[in-house]
């Protein structure tokens, strides 16, 4: 692994983009983006959780306009009643608000699938609950974290919810705290994890399998602060008949582990939200993500861009922090994309990119990048 030490990676001119806070898209993540078989771009911007989500179309990242703004045919919210009622597959309710972060349409049916991130405390309507109990708004981001599964048949105007893809090996509660007050046995308080999310997709233009790169944080109820926030993987065989496959999860070398409740291996320490492109010149992926390591005031994710090297997406190399104007660089979202009109957002094809940069429900900003 040579790229980084062999060239760098500049970030460059600075401008607004179409997903603004003012317009109801108060952006919480990476985008989520697909281009379909006839070629147009698609792309899923906003949450449930405040303003709305809204579906994009156009040729490429800087002209998407968005098209509608989706409707769900299910509830989200209030634990009687949200998600058709499908529990979390620890059996607890399901509760809480939509965050899109992956996007795939199937090519052999138009069909399009949305895996979105879920948490346990925002937007549960008197229902949401933490590491410590019933809340409006978690203790140190102490909820509980899923990964979802919608689908629409006409082209992401309505949504259908499936199934819940990705749940960590922990239960999605304590034993200060179970919301079904039932024989279950939560985690000990003390270092517990808060489940599997704040993922993006890969979607291999020519292999079989979509990738979901996602984040476990882990924390210490005692000392009241996240401790750890690492990066996994797990994956799904791609399919053609409008049908998506469970996941299975990386796990001591092998993707050998259920989605659901499956054990699983980090692959990166101290990131978050990862986003992972494929650069077609050099035969290399590259992961960007923030830097997550413990600050003074007890948070955890630093405004720092960093991006890792890797041949094979699942060994990855030591991060390079990027700069601008001499001074590091980064957000608490960022992700490098494929600028141009053709292939796939995550499939770079020369040496200029695009970088997206967002904090918690604000407006996109977009950076030139070059491979120099």
């Amino acid at each position: 692994m040579d790229l980084l030490n062999n060239y760098t990676i500049s970030v460059g001119t600075q401008t607004e983009t179409q997903f603004k806070r003012a317009d109801g898209i108060r952006s919480d993540g990476t985008l989520a983006s697909y281009r379909d078989t006839d070629g147009k771009l698609w792309a899923l911007a906003g949450h449930s959780n405040s303003g709305r989500i809204g579906m994009f179309c156009g040729s490429c990242i800087d002209d998407l306009a968005e098209l509608y703004p989706i409707s769900f045919n299910f509830a989200d919210g209030h634990a009687d009643y949200a998600f058709s009622g499908i529990r979390y597959p620890e059996g607890i309710k399901p509760r809480g608000a939509v965050w899109p972060f992956g996007l795939y349409i199937c090519p052999g049916t138009h069909r399009f699938f949305c895996f979105f991130h879920n948490e346990t405390a925002w937007r549960g309507r008197g229902t949401g609950y933490d590491a410590f109990g019933y809340c409006d708004k978690p203790a140190f981001d102490s909820d509980f974290r899923h990964v979802g599964l919608m689908h629409s048949d006409d082209e992401g105007k309505s949504w259908i919810f499936d199934r819940w893809v990705l749940t960590a090996e922990t239960v999605c509660f304590t034993e200060a705290f179970n919301p079904e007050g039932d024989g279950k046995k939560g985690q000990p308080m003390g270092p517990i994890s808060f489940g599997s999310g704040d993922f993006s997709i890969f979607v291999e233009p020519d292999g079989d399998y979509i990738y979901l790169y996602y984040n476990i944080i882990k924390a210490n109820t005692d000392e009241r602060h996240w401790t750890d926030c690492d990066i996994y993987v797990a994956r799904t065989r791609k399919r053609c008949d409008g049908v998506i496959g469970d996941f299975v999860k990386y796990y001591d070398d092998a993707f050998c582990e259920a989605g659901n409740l499956g054990k699983e291996s980090p692959i990166v320490l101290a990131g978050w939200h990862p986003r992972v492109v494929y650069l077609e010149k050099y035969g290399k992926y590259l992961m960007s993500s923030s830097l997550a390591r413990l600050k003074p005031n007890g948070g955890m994710v630093n405004p720092i861009m960093e991006v890792r090297e890797s041949e094979d997406m699942l060994h990855w190399s030591e991060p390079v922090q990027l700069t601008r104007d001499g001074e590091l660089f980064g957000g608490h979202y960022v992700g490098l994309y494929e600028g141009g009109t053709a292939g796939q957002t995550n499939i770079i094809k020369g040496d200029d990119m695009v970088i997206l940069t967002n904090g918690n429900g604000t407006d996109v900003t977009r950076y030139e990048v070059k491979i120099q």
